[in-house]
């Protein structure tokens, strides 16, 4: 049985059930043949899996039987990703990586392929740009509680799990500058 990449006791605090109680039941429920959409509600709709929970649970369902590797969406894309939690709110976390990206037109050697664009949503702030090399650059600030903002940056449209391991290294230490 393949082992998730969050701790059982992490897995069952947070659900009810430990990893490998989910992976038989969803073996038992016939989940291989659904879709990573349809395990994931199945998940939240039967079981009660709050929605983070019930995405992950079907990813690293997914990964257990074959299906995805680590950085591989539903889609058979690839994406790599990096966090960070800054004492402030959304609209200073963006304001932070604007400042560290300021003057940039490259990532890692890669250029810009046109200007980055911003836009927002009540809990979202968004700073896009496209890459030369047809990938996708996003960072993305939401509050999480009063005075911290969740700063993310989805890097998609990777080639594969190497381009994947490639930008986890460039974003990991990245992120963690910012804002800094």
């Amino acid at each position: 049985m393949k082992e998730a990449r969050y701790s059982d006791q992490t897995i069952a605090e947070a659900t009810g059930k430990g990893w490998s109680d989910w992976q038989k039941l969803l073996d038992d429920a016939g989940a291989a043949a659904l879709s990573h959409k349809e395990i994931a509600a199945k998940l939240k709709t039967e079981h009660g899996v709050p929605g983070w929970w019930s995405q992950m649970l079907a990813v690293e369902y997914e990964r257990a039987i074959g299906r995805r590797v680590i950085g591989q969406t539903c889609t058979g894309e690839f994406s790599a990703a990096a966090t960070r939690t800054l004492p402030v709110d959304k609209d200073a976390a963006i304001t932070a990586w604007r400042a560290a990206v300021a003057g940039m037109d490259a990532f890692d050697g890669v250029p810009f392929a046109g200007p980055p664009r911003e836009s927002s949503t009540e809990k979202w702030r968004y700073w896009r740009v496209d890459l030369a090399d047809g990938t996708k650059v996003t960072a993305m600030g939401s509050d999480k509680t009063p005075g911290k903002a969740g700063l993310a940056i989805n890097h998609d449209k990777l080639a594969d799990a190497e381009a994947v391991a490639r930008w986890k290294a460039f974003w990991g230490p990245f992120v963690k500058g910012v804002g800094g």
